[in-house]
């Protein structure tokens, strides 16, 4: 699998639409998106982040709008998702990176110590907000004929022992994988083979940075590569230098989810390993 062999426009006509604009990862995955001709509606809670990178966006001659919305309230959910279709008429690609901004993480706490506050906050933002984004967006997704669902999570440094955001990064990798096997078929060929058949796929994409000493991350400190197919994924690392050590991870991240949006038709519930 080489994300380095890329082809012009390998999403002319295509329509995504990302959320939580206002991070790095973000902004990056909307400007390759629409560098490679997707159209892309961007959402999220910051309006002057989102519409800075619409305006660079455009700048380069691509085509992106934005959506103030909350992805914790289900009707900010569905108005940007309807908001896409009145604007796009369509909607092949939806890729969510809630959980790839914490926001204010409080100091590791014991079981015994996490509030209902606390946990209420970072599961409506980061859980929750993935997985109404799933659920409003699926039906629209499913009349496109490469429609996908490409989630993504980024353990940081200070979740390593944080028990709120690591149970809400597991919860995403558990909604990939549940939503990659509902959309999955088993078809008998005339041959007798059995196929697996997709009316959209569901994929994520798990960061670990170097600077990310996360034991959420299996493989955060290993050289190890593991296989790519279902279930499995693939690590990625790359060169790296200590001023551009986020930038490039954001790069790597951005390339990787460009990737599954338009090579990932036969991929599904898969995890792609992303190491700057």
């Amino acid at each position: 699998m080489c994300l380095d062999s890329r082809s012009p426009q390998r999403l002319e006509n295509k329509v995504a639409l990302v959320t939580s604009s206002s991070t790095g990862i973000c902004a990056s995955t909307a400007m390759l998106l629409a560098g490679e001709g997707a159209k892309v509606m961007i959402c999220g809670r910051d309006g002057v982040q989102g519409m800075n990178t619409v305006r660079q966006i455009r700048n380069r001659g691509g085509s992106a709008t934005f959506v103030l919305a909350d992805i914790a309230v289900l009707a900010d959910v569905q108005a940007a998702v309807d908001e896409t279709i009145a604007t796009y008429g369509r909607l092949d690609i939806l890729f969510n990176a809630a959980s790839s901004s914490y926001g204010q993480l409080t100091p590791a706490e014991s079981l015994s110590e996490v509030s209902e506050t606390a946990w209420d906050q970072m599961n409506e933002a980061v859980l929750k907000g993935t997985f109404f984004c799933c659920q409003c967006a699926l039906p629209f997704l499913q009349q496109s004929d490469a429609g996908t669902i490409i989630n993504l999570i980024q353990p940081l440094p200070q979740a390593q022992t944080h028990l709120i955001a690591a149970v809400c990064q597991g919860g995403i990798v558990a909604l990939t994988k549940a939503v990659a096997h509902q959309l999955s078929a088993k078809v008998d060929s005339c041959l007798g083979v059995i196929k697996l058949t997709y009316s959209a796929t569901a994929n994520l994409i798990w960061v670990a940075p170097d600077l990310t000493a996360s034991g959420l991350n299996p493989l955060a400190d290993s050289n190890s590569t593991a296989a790519t197919g279902l279930g499995a994924g693939q690590l990625l690392t790359g060169p790296r230098d200590e001023g551009g050590a986020i930038a490039r991870t954001f790069a790597d991240s951005a390339e990787a989810i460009v990737y599954l949006a338009a090579h990932g038709r036969d991929l599904q519930g898969c995890t792609l390993w992303v190491k700057g």
